[in-house]
């Protein structure tokens, strides 16, 4: 999740929410607008959600296709979140209170995006309802096409103008100051999850075939009509075609970054001169805090794209490895963030298989705070599980598997240092930028 305020108007916030794993929101792109209003708190705040496919369909029993979300159970005068004929009794607890705050109200609206989102419609809760399995089924199917369709690929081709629907779905002049940062995060964060965006379509297409409702509508259900509904057709195979397209195009925009950095630095411009300075006192920092076991470069004095050399330290899982690793850094920065892809093969959580490290910045603006956050994901011998941090499908279930796919894992990761320590002596020198 990531959440941002107007320095205009504080009151006026907008947060983007992923999709959790496990559920058929998983690694989706949900956005919301959030207004705090005067009688904040002893009132709940607005929300609305804005990933409704220009107001077509209803993301779930409380994700309306209008854009009304209720932050609590029980909000009758908040009619901007909810229209008063659908508010249901909350049960204790479930109300709102002026002891909660936006924290609360943003866990209960990603509440909403769970696993069988079904029984979040009032009157059909799990326990009413045991013998609707196959309609539980059904709704999630829906959910997890329109997922990959409405709240991934659309956005994606829009921001890269690959459709001939330009710019963001909302078009409110309230989303217009943070825009560029929501679509830099949604590329990063599609890049991270492209394996898992694959995997989703080959489970999901052989599971609808073995149904046979390839491109037949979506079923509806019962609570499901007038408008505020989920409609469409299962079409995994145009969405497998789509995916493709976007990782070109988006790998494609990363390689022209270095290329755009040449004019810059030849124009003298602020952010080349800005980066290289940086890299001139980085270079020191990394040396002292890796007792040398770091290197970085400027490949071909380029201040846009950076390599890292990191030499496994001893007694870990990298001891006696040597790791390469280039950093795209966009002339737009920090608006848009750097993308950081191994040039050496790596069988790790953190690596996916195309190369791209996934990672946090203490500090998003800092690159600084970016090398660092690179060193530091390496170095975690014991990272606590989060899916959402975690993109190698396979890596990611012998790590946390049995103990026999543990010992499997490590395999996996020593044979693959071995294999980019041999890359990295034979080919000592390799500059060239894609």
């Amino acid at each position: 999740m990531t959440v941002h305020y107007n320095e205009r108007d504080i009151c006026d916030i907008w947060a983007l929410m992923i999709g959790s794993p496990g559920t058929p929101y998983a690694y989706g792109f949900y956005q919301f607008a959030i207004k705090i209003p005067p009688e904040y708190p002893a009132k709940p705040p607005r929300v609305s959600i804005k990933t409704t496919n220009r107001g077509q369909t209803r993301f779930g029993p409380n994700l309306y296709a209008s854009g009304k979300v209720p932050v609590c159970r029980q909000c009758k005068d908040n009619t901007d979140t909810v229209t008063r004929d659908r508010t249901w009794p909350g049960k204790s607890g479930e109300q709102w209170s002026p002891a909660q705050g936006l924290e609360s109200a943003l866990l209960s609206i990603q509440s909403l995006l769970s696993t069988d989102p079904y029984y979040n419609e009032p009157g059909f809760e799990k326990a009413k309802l045991e013998s609707e399995a196959k309609h539980v089924q059904d709704y999630n199917s829906n959910i997890c096409h329109e997922n990959l369709r409405l709240t991934v690929i659309d956005p994606l081709e829009r921001i890269l103008k690959l459709s001939e629907e330009f710019g963001p779905e909302a078009s409110s002049s309230t989303l217009t100051w943070h825009q560029g940062v929501v679509d830099d995060y949604m590329k990063q964060r599609f890049i991270w999850y492209l394996e898992q965006y694959k995997q989703t379509i080959e489970e999901q297409s052989q599971h609808i075939s073995i149904q046979k409702r390839d491109k037949v509508e979506f079923p509806l259900t019962r609570f499901e009509s007038g408008g505020n509904e989920m409609r469409g057709h299962w079409d995994y195979q145009d969405l497998r075609k789509r995916l493709n397209t976007l990782e070109t195009r988006l790998m494609e925009e990363t390689f022209l970054w270095p290329a755009e950095g040449v004019d810059l630095v030849a124009k003298d411009a602020g952010i080349a001169v800005n980066l290289r300075g940086q890299h001139g006192q980085i270079v020191p920092q990394i040396h002292r805090i890796t007792e040398s076991m770091a290197e970085l470069e400027m490949v071909n004095d380029n201040p846009f794209l950076w390599r890292l050399t990191y030499f496994g330290r001893p007694m870990t899982r990298f001891d006696g490895g040597v790791l390469r690793i280039k950093i795209y850094i966009s002339p737009r920065h920090p608006v848009e963030q750097p993308r950081v892809f191994f040039e050496t093969p790596i069988f790790h959580i953190r690596v996916s298989p195309k190369g791209a490290l996934i990672y946090l910045p203490a500090r998003a603006e800092e690159m600084s705070r970016h090398i660092e956050g690179i060193i530091t994901t390496l170095e975690d011998e014991s990272p606590p599980y989060n899916p959402l941090m975690t993109v190698n499908p396979e890596a990611t279930r012998l790590y946390w598997g049995s103990k026999e796919e543990q010992r499997l894992y490590n395999r996996k990761l020593r044979a693959s240092i071995s294999e980019a320590t041999e890359w990295a002596i034979h080919i000592p020198f390799l500059n060239h930028v894609s």
